[in-house]
């Protein structure tokens, strides 16, 4: 099996053990935030046993730049993209909107916006660690689409 199936999978398995098992209701009224970080300690499980061992691959913590796990556009030359203002805070507004296929990525996370409320892993997190003609962005996360990369 190579990494992108396997990533695919560890996608698919972390969204539905959330939304199945983790998802309430009303999550801001009730124990949304206790449920989540349940969740989280699964999900570093769940990465290690899905992608870290069956690839091979040095383990580094879910949520973590992972430099075994290169991040490619899925046969396209640009991507919209959403870069982090700073290196890794909470604001994507950085005036960069897209992302050329030259540039060198590599696997954070896979994120959502409310990380209570149901999940698609709708983006994956990246930094990006070189980028020739934007070398002003080198080091900061970015946002990018599931459908438009894959993994190596």
């Amino acid at each position: 099996m190579n990494l992108d199936e396997i990533m695919s999978q560890f996608r698919l398995a972390s969204r539905d053990l959330f939304n199945h098992y983790f998802c309430i209701s009303d999550p801001y009224k009730g124990d949304g935030w206790t449920l989540e970080e349940r969740f989280s300690e699964i999900e570093r499980l769940l990465f290690r046993k899905l992608v870290v061992e069956p690839a091979s691959i040095a383990s580094v913590s879910y949520g973590y730049p992972q430099p075994a796990i290169q991040v490619e556009l899925h046969g396209i030359e640009s991507a919209p993209i959403m870069v982090n203002r700073e290196i890794d805070s909470g604001y994507w507004d950085y005036p960069i909107r897209d992302i050329s296929n030259n540039a060198k990525m590599i696997f954070v996370s896979f994120f959502d916006w409310d990380r209570l409320s149901y999940r698609d892993n709708h983006y994956v997190r990246v930094q990006i660690r070189e980028w020739s003609s934007h070398q002003d962005v080198e080091g900061k996360h970015g946002l990018i689409e599931s459908q438009f990369v894959s993994f190596i």
